[in-house]
């Protein structure tokens, strides 16, 4: 069955040129996330936004850190990749918002941002997970991925709150290759398939994935890896980063599991 799409932002991303990851992703998140329901979920979780100043440390595409703008949350936007942040612009442009992101790797955050937010955002399915492991070759060391949890802490003042997602991993992943066909969608005049396909070698501590992306027939195809982490690690990160009030919280729309934390 295609299901019928009315999304500007999914209409508009069909027309910017080649379909890239941030492609991928726009469209992705259509089955994944009620977009409102998420947006209003998160904002509950930071309460009243007078008074905060808030850090989206990956912002993508900008969801949902553009929403929460427009409910008048004052968030700073940041990602490493231009890529991603062209599509943010658009949407940005789209939802009729001034917002200038900025373009900064993970790494650079303390030494520009140290100690001015009070809460920092990293959302997505554990993006800490792609820390150094993207398209380097070989894979980073592990504690790439708390010492990018780490530089995100160092931006909180003290007090502030840290909102983090996770993807927790099924022992039916570990153990044989998942394959996910999503319904078609039709979005204008477009008809798009995706199919995402993904495999975990445990003695690597590997996750891959490799979707196709068929829009019209004419198909594209990504390949993606990242650290695989299990749960326990990912709470030892935390804690070892200096965080107190570490819990797994309920934030109505989320696609992931979400902890909280604080910095002391």
């Amino acid at each position: 069955m295609t299901i019928v799409v009315d999304d500007a932002r999914l209409h508009a991303c069909l027309h910017d040129g080649r379909p890239d990851i941030g492609t991928l992703w726009e469209l992705c998140m259509y089955f994944e996330f009620d977009r409102a329901k998420t947006a209003a979920g998160v904002a509950d979780w930071l309460g009243p936004p007078a008074g905060q100043r808030i850090l989206d440390s990956a912002c993508g595409s900008g969801f949902p850190a553009l929403d929460l703008i427009a409910m008048g949350y004052d968030v700073t936007c940041t990602d490493g990749s231009e890529m991603m942040l062209r599509h943010f612009r658009r949407n940005a442009t789209i939802q009729h918002l001034y917002v200038e992101p900025v373009q900064v790797l993970w790494e650079e955050l303390p030494e520009r941002f140290g100690g001015q937010f009070d809460v920092v955002l990293n959302r997505g399915g554990g993006n800490y997970k792609y820390a150094g492991a993207w398209e380097t070759d070989p894979l980073p060391p592990r504690r790439a991925m708390r010492e990018a949890i780490a530089q995100w802490v160092a931006c909180l003042r003290p007090g502030g709150r840290l909102y983090i997602d996770f993807a927790a991993e099924t022992a039916s992943e570990q153990s044989q290759p998942q394959v996910i066909t999503h319904p078609p969608l039709l979005i204008g005049e477009h008809v798009v398939d995706i199919t995402e396909r993904t495999h975990v070698d445990p003695e690597l501590g590997v996750r891959y994935w490799h979707s196709v992306l068929t829009i019209d027939q004419a198909s594209f195809e990504f390949q993606r890896r990242s650290h695989c982490l299990a749960r326990d690690e990912f709470l030892r990160m935390l804690t070892d980063c200096g965080l107190s009030e570490v819990r797994r919280i309920s934030v109505a729309g989320e696609h992931y599991d979400v902890y909280s934390a604080t910095r002391p």
